[in-house]
């Protein structure tokens, strides 16, 4: 059942939204919960923030560039194929083109969670000093 699924990850795409959500999701645990909250760590996260917010933003763009590169894989091939086996060719497409897509949404709502509580620390800090 798993070997089924194994094409999907010849797809560069899906590499890249797996590397921009790691990165974002490290940056996002050491300000959230490892780094204490101090001058330093304040500074730090406004610094940081900005970029954040812009590369979890890229995500669902990433899945949405999945989609579309899916489903011109899935036209060429159906074009080189002549009408042999088009379903196999097809669903195979459409897999990988909506796979991407879902991959996008579902990487960046963790992100946009942790976002939110790094705001509210951050808030929550600035009150206090």
């Amino acid at each position: 059942m798993l070997a089924d699924y194994l094409f999907l990850l010849d797809s560069a795409v899906i590499w890249a939204i797996l590397a921009v959500a790691m990165f974002c999701y490290g940056l996002l645990i050491e300000l959230c919960f490892i780094n204490k909250a101090s001058s330093i760590w304040y500074k730090r996260t406004q610094y940081w923030v900005t970029c954040i917010k812009t590369t979890l933003a890229s995500l669902p763009l990433l899945g949405l560039l999945g989609t579309i590169m899916g489903l011109l894989a899935t036209f060429f091939r159906m074009s080189q194929e002549n009408g042999f086996n088009i379903q196999e060719v097809i669903s195979g497409g459409i897999a990988e083109a909506m796979f991407t897509t879902q991959l996008g949404l579902i990487m960046v709502i963790p992100g946009l969670l942790m976002l939110s509580y790094l705001h509210a620390k951050m808030n929550r800090w600035a009150a206090l000093n």
